[in-house]
């Protein structure tokens, strides 16, 4: 099946805007094939009107004969421009119906695309960088797009003119009509070759347009370490170079489009060559009028756009489906976690009790296990934290709960229900999740903390970020809670925008909250004030901790100490203090360096 066919469906759903604007598009060139008719009609009437002249010449009726011929060739004028006009307004009529449909559906296409974005799963997105998923979700759509319309529109046109000028052409003289198709096999022949190349080289210049969008993207998120490493004329060049690969692929393919042009109007010259030749040997045996010739050489003409078109037609075909290949590759891809055939949808809220059984658990390209048989118990409204050297497994394990991951062996368990059984989006609004990578939108404070409740009012945002030890600070900005953050909250610190991203999952009020090493920037007076906040919310939540500060776990029910993907040591603060293991070594670790530090 061809690619472009997976679009069949979007004309269905616009026909009401097609058929009309198909109808429209038949009606323009019905009236516009009529004008060479007229045209023959006014120049086989000039020998008439020359033979009266010279029948009556010097007499009184020649003068009469004058005014009438010049009403005649008025009345030709005007049947020609009345012709020509109403067709211009089935051309317009076409445009705002055909034209109107490929928007509505280059709308749909986006939309499909996105919501199909925002369920796939974080592989996904380590496979395709940035740049490449917006490339195909603006420019692949827009190549779409323009097949979807000004190709159909054109493909119609051209296909009703071309027909029915032929139609005309055998009617005035097989024989001619034959003679000025002599050159069509050689334009065929050059559409194919044509189509084959425009193909290839549209492929090659969508997936370099990816790479520099990629580029680019890269360097202005990361423009603070380049500019602090002094690596701007670095960049610059590598820009420089995959911009000078995109050139000479666009070169490439304009090299093929503009011989298309030349070519063809070669062979459209030469078939007019062929109509005067032939075409005055038949007038000479009287098979055939001047007017005729007239005719077939406006006929050529007016089937000269619509053959030209079919090259850019071609091209715009060709490019959309390339870019229809490559949003395909998108839309075929399922996400690796979803709803499945035994979710639950009966399950509505969650409690927050966690367990995990032998769970198992290795990234695609890595030759050891991340997690090696997690097995622990949480229940409900108790507090969990998860210490470890750094690549132990910690951020792994908490990515499991929210169902970021799936685990390769064992389960684990929400409320007693294997997570796959608890539908994606319940699991997900019950749990108020703080990642490592803090990630701020380029909006207000306000409403990046709101982000994690769409409906709260503005008391409830100043309520979470009092508890996430904000408040302070924002009232200090100039515009408060409606002071702009910049892109990735450039305008705040690395502890205001932890703290933004802690008050955004504070504001959902959820039944389990996961804090993953989101402590990290702030100090410790701050991580105290954040720390008391979450105990007075004791037994409304469940709570996980990661944290390289055992000052922010000593609180903790149960404390699983991780090593390489496997929990090495497990209890309470005190318990593990005891212990003479990595815990113990870690803790005494953190007070040679706080005593240190005070020094």
């Amino acid at each position: 099946m061809s690619p472009l066919a997976r679009l069949n469906h979007f004309f269905w759903r616009y026909k009401y805007l097609f058929i009309p604007g198909l109808l429209f598009t038949m009606i323009s060139a019905a009236f516009q094939i009529t004008v060479p008719m007229v045209v023959r009609q006014a120049v086989d009437s000039i020998p008439r009107f020359v033979r009266l002249f010279s029948l009556y010449d010097g007499t009184a009726a020649q003068a009469e004969l004058y005014g009438f011929f010049f009403v005649a060739l008025l009345l030709f004028a005007g049947g020609i421009i009345g012709l020509s006009a109403t067709s211009g307004l089935f051309m317009f009529l076409m445009r705002q119906t055909v034209v109107v449909a490929s928007r509505h559906i280059e709308y749909d296409l986006r939309n499909i695309l996105y919501d199909h974005l925002q369920q796939l799963s974080a592989t996904f997105y380590h496979e395709y960088s940035t740049g490449d998923v917006i490339t195909r979700a603006t420019d692949d759509i827009e190549k779409v797009r323009r097949y979807i319309g000004p190709a159909i529109m054109y493909v119609t046109r051209s296909l009703v003119m071309v027909l029915v000028a032929m139609a005309a052409m055998f009617y005035i003289s097989p024989t001619l009509t034959l003679y000025a198709l002599l050159p069509m096999p050689l334009l065929a022949i050059s559409v194919f070759f044509m189509a084959q190349m425009v193909h290839h080289r549209s492929e090659k210049l969508q997936e370099q347009y990816s790479t520099l969008t990629s580029r680019v993207q890269e360097a202005l998120s990361g423009i603070r370490v380049l500019k602090a490493y002094t690596r701007e004329e670095a960049e610059a060049e590598a820009f420089e170079e995959e911009s000078e690969h995109y050139k000479w692929r666009n070169l490439d393919l304009a090299l093929v489009e503009s011989a298309w042009r030349p070519s063809f109007l070669l062979l459209v010259g030469i078939s007019t060559i062929i109509v005067v030749w032939m075409g005055g040997r038949l007038v000479a045996e009287g098979v055939i009028t001047i007017g005729n010739i007239a005719e077939y050489i406006i006929y050529i003409n007016m089937m000269t756009w619509p053959v030209a078109s079919l090259g850019f037609v071609i091209t715009m075909i060709q490019r959309a489906s390339a870019s229809v290949i490559r949003l395909q590759k998108i839309m075929d891809t399922e996400p690796d976690i979803d709803d499945g055939p035994d979710t639950l949808p009966g399950i509505q809220s969650i409690e927050g009790h966690i367990t995990f059984e032998d769970v198992w658990y290795q990234y695609a390209g890595e030759d050891e296990p991340a997690l090696r048989g997690v097995s622990f118990d949480l229940p409900a409204d108790q507090t969990l934290a998860i210490v470890g050297r750094t690549g132990s497994g910690k951020s792994t394990l908490v990515r499991m709960i929210p169902r970021l991951l799936d685990p390769d062996q064992g389960r684990v368990l929400i409320d007693g229900h294997d997570a796959t059984t608890v539908p994606l989006e319940t699991l997900r609004q019950h749990i108020g999740y703080v990642p490592q990578d803090v990630f701020l939108f380029s909006d207000t404070v306000a409403n990046n903390i709101a982000f994690g409740d769409l409906e709260a009012e503005r008391e409830a945002v100043r309520a979470a970020a009092d508890e996430a030890d904000l408040l302070e600070n924002v009232e200090d900005f100039p515009d408060g809670f409606d002071t702009y953050v910049g892109e990735r909250g450039i305008t705040l610190s690395g502890g205001q925008k932890q703290r933004t991203s802690i008050a955004r999952a504070l504001i959902r009020d959820p039944g389990i909250l996961i804090f993953d090493d989101a402590l990290s920037a702030v100090d410790t007076a701050t991580e105290r004030n954040i720390l008391r906040s979450l105990r007075e919310r004791q037994g409304s939540h469940t709570l996980v901790i990661v944290s390289h500060r055992l000052s922010a776990v000593q609180d903790a029910d149960l404390i699983l100490v991780m090593e390489h993907g496997e929990i090495v040591q497990r209890g309470t603060h005190g318990d593990l203090v005891d212990e003479d293991g990595l815990y113990a070594d870690l803790y005494e670790k953190q007070l040679l360096q706080e005593e240190i530090q005070a020094l």
